[in-house]
């Protein structure tokens, strides 16, 4: 199954940390955002929805609070056994979303031969990314995703770990420097767990959180992510929202558009963004909003060309 061919060159994934069903209007107006194409005409801008209903945590709430709206669906089941009945709030949503808008899904996966199976012939080939959560860098967990993106054609994502190592800093980001830092060595080692699915690999940079990092929520490091790119040969995608955090939300737009002006040799390094977008249950405060969202993919448009959604 290989990769069509490419009439773009950046895809826009946006929507909340955790999905929120009161919110839920807002994947439709992210659905709607539109920009000129070369001809003047108008095309759709973003290419696929964030939607995450099981949330990883440092600290479990037994409550559900901060959990994501699917939280009590999967404790039913893992506590009892037995399979609940219909399936989880998120993956009806989601299921509605791509039949409606053609948006791709993404979402975050922590059990993977639990959560899976209950997208498995509701999401069709090429309408689904699943990406690791950042504190789980095993290879096994990325194994089973894999499996179950190659039956179905899915996307899947790879999440840089949260830490740096022993390295410093800036010397992990000088475009010199000749040894591997861990966290390319990890990244590199579970890219090697995901063989096989015929361009449909992304890494996702999401920073690395350092006692240098000053106000960011997690320190960029743009030249880790290059080298992992160029290792793997992986695409490349950018989350902003958990770079920047609530401290620099307000610059989230402008160091989105600077990311992606950077280049790899004679190609763009960066080749989606993941980002938060709207009113979430969770980290709303590093999110930017619907009209912010519209306001990035035009400049964006102005050097990069976007994708928009295929027909299901």
């Amino acid at each position: 199954m290989k990769e069509r061919a490419r009439s773009y060159d950046l895809e826009i994934v946006g929507g909340h940390c955790s999905f929120n069903p009161e919110a839920a209007g807002e994947y439709y107006k992210i659905a709607e955002i539109e920009v000129s194409d070369c001809s003047g005409g108008k095309r759709r801008a973003i290419y696929g929805i964030r939607m995450v209903g099981l949330k990883s945590k440092t600290n479990l709430n037994p409550d559900g609070q901060g959990m994501g709206v699917d939280f009590s669906f999967y404790e039913q089941f893992l506590i009892t056994g037995k399979k609940p009945e219909g399936i989880p709030p998120s993956v009806t949503f989601a299921e509605n979303i791509v039949k409606e808008t053609g948006l791709l899904i993404a979402t975050e996966i922590m059990m993977p031969t639990v959560q899976l199976p209950l997208y498995e012939g509701r999401i069709p080939e090429r309408k689904f990314m699943a990406w690791n959560a950042s504190v789980d860098q095993l290879g096994w967990h990325l194994w089973q995703i894999a499996q179950f993106a190659k039956r179905n054609g899915w996307y899947l994502g790879i999440k840089n770990g949260k830490w740096l190592g022993d390295v410093d800093l800036q010397e992990a980001q000088n475009p010199n420097l000749q040894d591997e830092t861990s966290l390319e060595r990890t990244w590199k080692g579970l890219v090697s767990w995901v063989q096989d699915l015929e361009g449909r690999l992304i890494l996702i940079h999401r920073g690395v959180d350092v006692s240098r990092k000053g106000d960011y929520r997690n320190a960029p490091v743009h030249e880790i992510a290059r080298r992992a790119r160029k290792i793997t040969g992986a695409k490349l995608n950018l989350d902003p929202s958990h770079i920047n955090g609530s401290k620099l939300r307000d610059k989230i737009v402008e160091d989105t558009i600077e990311a992606m002006r950077m280049k790899e040799d004679n190609d763009w390094l960066y080749s989606g963004i993941l980002i938060e977008v709207g009113t979430s249950e969770t980290d709303t405060e590093q999110h930017i909003s619907v009209d912010e969202l519209d306001s990035l993919a035009r400049e964006l448009a102005r050097f990069r060309s976007l994708r928009s959604p295929e027909s299901s």
